[in-house]
């Protein structure tokens, strides 16, 4: 089962993505109000989402520091940023592993 948190100040892109991934197996959403953008890093600390899902069509200032917590803190958690202007999606993994070989950096390359 996968976590999932949409963050944004915007409740209709935040609502119909919810809406949409909600009638999804293996998904769970995490109500996330837009209230809570004011405190994102104690949220996805508690919350410990699997996948956090940002609107990239209008950046949020506010969600600046909760993208770097997820980062510097290794909370092993992706981010998806959804365009829905020209239907493109960016995932960022904030995890770290040991490569070893050439399959290791392949099957991260491949994931």
């Amino acid at each position: 089962m996968k976590r999932i948190c949409v963050l944004s100040r915007n409740s209709m892109f935040g609502r119909g993505i919810e809406t949409l991934l909600a009638q999804e197996a293996g998904v769970e959403i995490l109500r996330s109000d837009p209230e809570l953008l004011h405190e994102p890093v104690e949220f996805l600390k508690q919350q410990r989402p699997d996948i956090v899902i940002v609107n990239c069509d209008h950046p949020e200032p506010e969600l600046t520091g909760a993208l770097k917590c997820i980062l510097q803190e290794r909370l092993n958690i992706s981010v998806i940023g959804l365009s829905l202007q020209d239907n493109r999606i960016f995932v960022y993994r904030g995890e770290e592993r040991q490569v070893r070989q050439v399959d290791d950096l392949l099957a991260a390359i491949n994931e």
